[in-house]
């Protein structure tokens, strides 16, 4: 099981942490309102799939005994003003290997078969919600 908790700090900004001890504070940019000391949440969803396409590249990569030279994963998403919901996401993969093509596409397509993030954007995922009210 994956936990993640996020608590409020001051305006937009907040600290994201995971149960290893890691954390990414997360902010709004200036124009948004925020003080612009940390990507935002949306953006972090954005680097999280790029960060999770190069390591399951990388890892079908050594799986099938590919040397990588080279891996990057860019994205751009698209929210229109005032949605609430991302309209397009693309990726731009940019790998140098030591392998044809074809073996390096098929690589690509299995990453895409597995990689747990960008299966998250493809499917809806259910969440479930338990929202409770405290005092202070």
């Amino acid at each position: 099981m994956i936990k993640a908790k996020a608590k409020w700090l001051e305006d937009f900004r907040q600290v994201v942490t995971n149960e290893r001890g890691h954390e990414v504070v997360c902010d709004e940019t200036v124009t948004g309102g925020g003080g612009d000391v940390g990507p935002t949440p949306l953006e972090l969803a954005v680097m999280a799939l790029t960060g999770c396409a190069v390591r399951i590249f990388a890892d079908v990569c050594m799986q099938s005994r590919i040397k990588l030279n080279k891996l990057e994963v860019a994205a751009e998403a698209e929210k229109q003003p005032g949605s609430a919901r991302l309209s397009e996401v693309n990726l731009k993969v940019t790998v140098s290997a030591d392998a044809r093509e074809q073996l390096l596409e098929a690589a690509w397509r299995r990453t895409e078969a597995n990689c747990p993030v960008l299966l998250i954007y493809q499917k809806n995922v259910p969440v479930g919600v338990d929202f409770k009210v405290v005092s202070g």
